[in-house]
């Protein structure tokens, strides 16, 4: 492994850490805001079709792990088996988003 692909992966990594910064930004902005935002635009982003694209999106990217190390295969298990109640705990302002 040269030099080039340890930069490469550490600037990848980088990237990485700094947009899953700036998504759990919004994220938590979102979640904070939630009893002022518009209850059908909260619906439009759990219909089950955006969530099946926005997944299919990181897995075609090959979406690394994030800061809790769960992997797309193991995150794509999980919302199989737990889907419909994450959804029911976000209406309900019952999930709240780990770091």
């Amino acid at each position: 492994m040269g030099v080039e692909n340890k930069d490469s992966c550490s600037q990848r990594d980088s990237a990485e850490r700094e947009g899953y910064v700036r998504a759990h930004r919004s994220f938590r902005r979102i979640w904070k805001e939630r009893d002022s935002v518009q209850p059908e635009l909260l619906e439009e982003i759990l219909k089950k079709d955006n969530l099946n694209r926005a997944f299919k999106r990181v897995k075609a990217n090959k979406g690394a792990p994030g800061i809790d190390g769960i992997t797309v295969e193991e995150t794509g298990a999980y919302l199989r088996e737990n889907q419909k109640g994450l959804i029911e705990r976000i209406r309900r302002g019952k999930y709240p988003p780990t770091r």
